[in-house]
């Protein structure tokens, strides 16, 4: 007979915590800002930043710019939106 060694591998990742700091904020309130909708041609991606936008408007009365991007590669529409908006959501969806 001899020796065999069986793996065993989990398919459960280890579980694993670390803090780290908050990115600062610019914005301290965003009431009436100027807010870019980023899509990125992928399905759903769409109706995420609808739902987003629509909460945005309702909760904070914000101001959307929504655009689509055509490729999957560059956003030709940025540079429009980091000109008229104060910040820009972008949405990445499957």
């Amino acid at each position: 007979m001899t020796n065999q060694t069986i793996e065993i591998v989990s398919p459960i990742p280890v579980q694993e915590s670390r803090r780290t700091k908050i990115a600062p904020r610019r914005l301290a309130k965003l009431d009436g800002r100027r807010v870019g909708l980023l899509d990125n041609n992928k399905p759903n991606a769409d109706n995420f930043l609808g739902c987003l936008g629509a909460l945005l408007r309702d909760r904070y009365n914000v101001e959307l710019f929504a655009k689509r991007k055509m490729s999957r590669t560059e956003a030709d529409c940025l540079p429009d939106l980091l000109e008229g908006c104060e910040f820009v959501i972008n949405a990445f969806a499957d």
